[in-house]
């Protein structure tokens, strides 16, 4: 949660500041791993499809599930990855944080639609999908440093195509987060 009391994803907080900046009203997100983020992006998507392993989050996240969220799960690991996939649908986001990283990116990346972008988290511990990914023509953008809970750094990525085309919301850099931006102050 935030100073607010908002739902946060436990991501890298550079990572949650450029995300903080697209406009989402639009976009379908896939989520592997719930949790505070599946909250968060129902806050700004169209629709969350979210897939839970852990019975107790997949639990937790129904009783507090939006209209536009979807909770998958508890899954089994044998159909964890493509436990979402069985319809025609693409996706503008796909978020890979939970189990089976490898096999969730591999699954999940024909659903990728046009412009969108998958993000990784964790991506420093999982060399063999970012190499993989960058094998499948995306550009890797790696958003390092601290983020809730952790007292170390991590990384989380974004792995997009070359015409990647979410929107730009047009907010300013919140001043609570960056100070002021006049040199007056």
């Amino acid at each position: 949660m935030d100073a607010q009391g908002h739902p946060i994803p436990w991501i890298t907080y550079p990572a949650l500041d450029y995300l903080s900046q697209l406009d989402f009203s639009r976009s379908n997100v896939l989520e592997y791993g719930g949790g505070q983020s599946s909250l968060w992006w129902a806050e700004r998507a169209e629709s969350v499809t979210t897939v839970e392993g852990e019975t107790k989050w997949a639990e937790t996240l129904r009783l507090r599930a939006p209209a536009n969220l979807t909770v998958i799960g508890p899954v089994e690991a044998t159909d964890y990855a493509q436990a979402p996939l069985g319809s025609e649908q693409t996706f503008h986001v796909i978020i890979i944080d939970g189990l089976m990283r490898f096999e969730s990116a591999k699954a999940s990346l024909p659903f990728l639609a046009p412009g969108g972008f998958l993000l990784l988290d964790n991506a420093d511990w999982y060399p063999e999908v970012c190499a993989w990914l960058r094998a499948q023509g995306l550009v890797e953008i790696d958003f390092h440093g601290f983020g809730p809970v952790n007292d170390y750094t991590w990384c989380t990525s974004v792995f997009m195509r070359a015409h990647s085309i979410l929107p730009h919301s047009g907010g300013k850099w919140p001043i609570d987060v960056y100070g002021c931006l006049k040199p007056e102050c």
